[in-house]
């Protein structure tokens, strides 16, 4: 009994600062997760019938993406209208960035036990990348500090969102508009992008492809106007592919010798 209480302290001593340090990394994100969790909740508690606590707490827990999950709040309202394979390309194209993401940790974490993998490619969001990448420990506190990270953060995102499915059924005034909070904070991430001279080419190309596709669908196809996601997607991956594929053949003409 002795010596496993005093494994427990020296676990504790050691491991104790380094789960501190990962909450209070996790706080930004805290904020933002529960705003946009509890936007997200009110949504669909409001908009999609049936869909109780207990289903957003499973959405959340096994989607762990704000943008897949706002989108699939039409999929599930018209659920008719959308067929399987365009609804798995839809999530591919969504979430295809998280893939990217992923690589540059398949030989960092190739050590780490299989279960404790599959949870950090799970949770694998914008927010957690920024906060792994910008972490300088190593070895087994890496791995308590990225786990911790991780766990905190999937956790905020599926309590806020539960706590929006409750509150959206109980509250006493129209939720009509809600969704803006995705717009607003994609609006956020857009100009944030144009600021950065490196990004500013990616990102007027999806803004202006996303408005570009919304507008013709408004005036030719009005019934359809709000399932424009996919067509402005592939049209901005596209252009950056295009564009990517130009600048290397104009690069290797440049420069014969490297080729």
């Amino acid at each position: 009994m002795g010596t496993s209480g005093n494994t427990a302290n020296i676990t504790r001593r050691r491991y104790g600062p380094t789960i501190r340090e990962a909450f209070i990394a996790s706080l930004p994100v805290l904020m933002g997760y529960e705003t946009m969790g509890i936007a997200f909740g009110i949504l669909v508690a409001t908009q999609v019938p049936g869909f109780h606590a207990g289903c957003t707490a499973l959405t959340s827990l096994f989607t762990v993406s704000g943008s897949m999950q706002f989108a699939a709040v039409e999929m599930l309202r018209n659920a008719a209208q959308y067929s399987l394979p365009a609804t798995a390309l839809l999530a591919f194209l969504i979430n295809i960035r998280y893939s990217v993401y992923g690589l540059p940790f398949v030989r960092v974490w190739k050590n780490y036990p299989w279960w404790l993998r599959a949870v950090l490619i799970l949770g694998l969001t914008d927010e957690n990348y920024a906060i792994i990448v910008s972490s300088r420990r190593h070895g087994k506190l890496q791995r308590c500090f990225v786990s911790c990270v991780v766990i905190f953060d999937i956790c905020y995102w599926v309590s806020g969102t539960v706590i929006g499915t409750l509150l959206g059924r109980h509250l006493p005034f129209p939720t009509e508009g809600i969704e803006f909070a995705m717009l607003a904070l994609f609006v956020v991430i857009l100009v944030d992008l144009c600021r950065q001279r490196e990004n500013w080419f990616p990102a007027m190309v999806g803004g202006g492809m996303t408005a570009l596709v919304i507008g013709i669908a408004m005036v030719c196809f009005p019934h359809a106007a709000n399932k424009t996601l996919l067509a402005a997607m592939t049209l901005t991956i596209c252009i950056l592919v295009s564009r990517r594929h130009s600048s290397e053949k104009s690069s290797n003409a440049q420069n014969p010798d490297n080729s």
